[in-house]
């Protein structure tokens, strides 16, 4: 029992060095994004100079987007990378010390977060990939609701409309699931001179650098000039969390490491147990 709980000891310090490091790196990464923003805007700055000058070109005057800090789009992500980077860091700290110098309370705690963890990544792991549509189903409502009452058009300036017509450009996409998310939008104003716009001119592949609405225009609108029917949500679905065969074997994974976290947590201590009650490890 002696040499299983020092390998469990050396394993759980080992591994929660290398968390706290990890942690770190969140934590570092989350404030970046909250703060970085001299950097993190010149991933933009092309498209939003084209937002602009289309804007200009299509007589919808001089539209401003200098104000539009894409941190402030990021600040939930960022938010949420500095409270995980620093819950890791804690979780590290607990495991590490409590493997270490064998401190009980420590080590409960440690154990009992762990499983707590690993049973939330499991109903995470179900609804997600077993019950897609518990989880899709309200966060498409809410972005189409933004949509209904808050999209503006190209030559919007508010937060909310610059980030979809960035997100448009850049992801090559339109709406949520399709064009058919701005009907009936209550800011968005679909005629122009002699255009009914069918889309929002920043779903069109090229923006217009005229008074040529075509690309939007409910008659000329095809698949060939416009985003139309290309849903921005599950292209960047796929692109991140969508790999079901991926993430699921990722999950597993971690999910069997953490196994072995807890296994080897509960060894450290009984053997604690056992040398307390004055059993001698061997």
């Amino acid at each position: 029992m002696g040499f299983v709980s020092t390998l469990a000891r050396i394993f759980l310090v080992v591994v929660n060095v290398l968390f706290l490091i990890l942690g770190l790196v969140f934590f570092g990464l989350g404030l970046f994004i909250r703060f970085g923003s001299s950097i993190l805007n010149k991933y933009v700055e092309n498209v939003k100079d084209s937002i602009e000058q289309s804007s200009g070109s299509a007589g919808f005057g001089t539209v401003d987007l200098s104000s539009f800090d894409i941190t402030d789009l990021l600040s939930g992500v960022a938010l949420g990378l500095i409270f995980f980077g620093l819950f890791l860091t804690i979780i590290s700290v607990l495991g590490c010390c409590g493997g270490c110098c064998k401190i009980k309370c420590m080590l409960i705690t440690y154990v009992i977060i762990c499983i707590v963890l690993f049973l939330c990544q499991v109903v995470i792991i179900i609804i997600l990939y077993g019950f897609p549509d518990t989880f899709h189903n309200p966060a498409k409502k809410k972005l189409k609701e933004d949509i209904q009452s808050s999209y503006v058009g190209l030559n919007g300036t508010d937060l909310k409309t610059i980030s979809w017509n960035i997100v448009m450009q850049q992801v090559k996409c339109c709406g949520v699931d399709s064009y058919a998310d701005f009907t009936g939008a209550s800011k968005w104003t679909t005629v122009y001179n002699s255009y009914t716009l069918k889309t929002p001119l920043a779903c069109c592949k090229s923006l217009p650098d005229s008074t040529d609405f075509s690309c939007a225009d409910t008659s000329t609108a095809t698949t060939a000039n416009n985003y139309l029917d290309k849903g921005c949500y599950d292209i960047i679905w796929d692109a991140t969390l969508g790999s079901t065969v991926i993430m699921v074997a990722t999950l597993v994974g971690i999910g069997v490491f953490q196994l072995l976290l807890i296994l080897f947590g509960i060894v450290i201590l009984c053997s604690m147990k056992k040398n307390k009650t004055g059993h001698k490890d061997f």
